[in-house]
């Protein structure tokens, strides 16, 4: 059934006086109980309810026809009230009408002789005799109390209906109702429920429901609808999960929140899905690859490979270190602030980089894209370039420009350029070490080698062990340059390193120096720095028993 038709018979159902009992039924999480709230606030805010009180009661820990009476009673409101929760003033309320409609002669009688709880039956049993033409939702019918039966529900609405002239919606998942209740409900359906209604609403449905309007809304309503998610509870689970996220990630390229959206919708997805279809979380955060499926080597099951469809179909999704940030908030519920940013940056600097790149290779197209006399188009085109994407045009495309511009009898817009490059990239040394083995005879320009040489000698002095580690420590990460200052160090410099430390500062340096032994795909630079490390503790563990009991601790035997 689609969301108008189901509209349309609530407000009916919501107009008229008429006693009445509509049942909504549907899978778990669709939105029924949402959809309710919903339309009957809008017709609230339309004046279109006919009558003036409400109760919402949940099933769900109910075990007695007694206490779903006095529920009914405690939970009602007044019309202006219609859509929220019951109040202690609204209770009080209804508790002094009752008293009011039973008279002072009434009041003796109660509490003469009554213990507690003949006091709290008799007050139950009267507060359902006040009830009258009331708008009832009974909801959760399939999650009642194992001592209340489902007819004797159901008779209790027939009753509500018939003598207190009230109007009752009865919300159920029929897909979770027990062998007993089940056959009750069939059994009884057609003597009990005027209408009945399934609520199967698309993923489109849910959308137009569960979100509001805004931009984040509409990208994740894009999002749902390519995955065709039909549960409201998730997707109001992804809403709150995204809320998380959007502080932190406001001051980065619109792409990045997309990215962030994209997967946000997906993972949460995953993590909280029931269906079948729903691709296995662990499976999607393990696809680091887009075409990891095609791998002769892995045999995927038919499940599987219906989740790879799925994924296929979402933009052939696969996961980066910044969707596993991602994954970090949808396992724990918060953000890992310092981490999460750290992924945004980077990821931030890599849709910098493309686009540069793209604006870099469009200068290069007015050179190679026509025999027209624009030289100084191009000229112009490739200085702009560099001077607001010098950060992530590469060394090699550098010296191309440069040699280009010396051709073009432009040696002054040359060397300019050159200091710029330096200058926008002066913190990283490694990008000019010419004898990486990235550079060596691909640059040919002379001035871009002498002053990428000087660069470098001026950026290369050799830090200590300790300031490296020091930084390190401060923040919490390792970058590529660092690891290959400390995979150079000796063994004696580790060994001083060590030596030269007491207290928790000692356990702090070890145990960052022999992280690396303990991770799997090292690379060369981190299996250097194990090594080294271990040996040093080694060496220091074989000057003494009391050394050797000392560096047993971090792992280190010592024969």
């Amino acid at each position: 059934m689609s969301i108008d038709i189901l509209e349309s018979q609530i407000a009916r159902f919501l107009a008229s006086e008429a006693p009445e009992v509509m049942s909504i039924k549907g899978a778990w999480g669709v939105g029924k109980t949402y959809a309710w709230n919903k339309y009957l606030v809008n017709a609230k805010n339309q004046k279109k309810i006919a009558l003036k009180k409400y109760s919402y009661v949940s099933l769900f820990g109910i075990n007695s026809l007694d206490d779903l009476k006095f529920s009914i009673f405690e939970n009602m409101v007044d019309e202006q009230l219609f859509g929220r929760r019951p109040t202690i003033e609204s209770f009080k309320k209804n508790t002094a009408h009752l008293l009011k409609s039973l008279g002072k002669k009434t009041l003796p009688i109660i509490s003469s002789n009554a213990s507690i709880d003949h006091y709290h039956s008799i007050i139950s049993s009267l507060s359902f005799l006040s009830l009258e033409k009331t708008i009832i939702c009974i909801d959760d019918f399939e999650r009642k109390g194992n001592s209340i039966d489902a007819q004797d529900i159901l008779g209790l609405i027939t009753q509500l209906k018939e003598q207190k002239k009230c109007k009752v919606i009865l919300i159920l998942n029929d897909e979770s109702l027990s062998e007993g209740s089940s056959i009750d409900y069939v059994r009884l359906r057609e003597k009990v429920i005027d209408t009945e209604l399934r609520f199967a609403p698309t993923a489109e449905d849910c959308v137009a429901i569960a979100l509001s309007g805004g931009k984040v809304a509409d990208l994740l309503g894009n999002n749902i609808i390519k995955l065709g998610i039909n549960n409201i509870r998730i997707i109001k689970k992804i809403e709150k999960l995204a809320a998380l996220l959007l502080p932190h990630l406001k001051n980065y390229e619109d792409q990045v929140l997309y990215q962030a959206l994209r997967t946000i919708s997906l993972l949460t997805w995953c993590y909280y899905g029931q269906s079948g279809d729903t691709p296995d979380y662990n499976f999607v955060v393990s696809r680091n690859s887009a075409f990891g499926d095609l791998d002769d080597e892995i045999m995927l099951s038919t499940q599987q490979q219906v989740w790879c469809a799925v994924l296929r179909g979402y933009d052939n999704y696969s996961v980066d270190e910044f969707d596993l940030q991602i994954a970090r908030l949808v396992e724990n519920g918060y953000v890992h602030e310092n981490s999460l940013r750290e992924e945004a940056k980077l990821l931030n600097e890599k849709i910098l980089a493309a686009r540069s790149e793209d604006s870099f290779q469009e200068a290069w197209r007015k050179f190679n894209g026509s025999f027209d006399d624009n030289d100084q188009e191009v000229i112009s085109c490739l200085s702009d370039s560099f001077k607001h994407n010098a950060k992530y045009i590469s060394p090699v495309n550098l010296d191309g420009t440069v040699r280009l511009l010396r051709y073009l009898g432009k040696d002054k817009l040359a060397t300019k350029i050159i200091d710029l490059y330096l200058e926008k990239r002066k913190t990283e040394s490694e990008l000019f070490n010419l004898e990486g083995s990235a550079l060596p005879g691909k640059i040919k320009d002379h001035e871009v080698i002498e002053k990428f040489k000087k660069k470098y000698a001026s950026l290369s002095v050799k830090r200590s062990l300790q300031d490296i580690c020091d930084q390190i420590l401060a923040g919490d990460s390792c970058s590529d340059e660092e690891e290959v200052h400390m995979s150079q160090a000796t063994v004696q410099e580790y060994i001083g390193l060590f030596k030269s430390q007491k207290g928790q500062k000692l356990s702090q340096y070890v145990d960052l120096c022999l992280k690396f032994r303990r991770l799997g795909g090292t690379t060369e630079q981190q299996d250097l720095i194990s090594e080294k490390s271990s040996e040093a503790l080694k060496i220091i563990g074989r000057e003494s028993k009391l050394n050797a009991s000392r560096v047993k601790r971090f792992g280190i035997k010592v024969e």
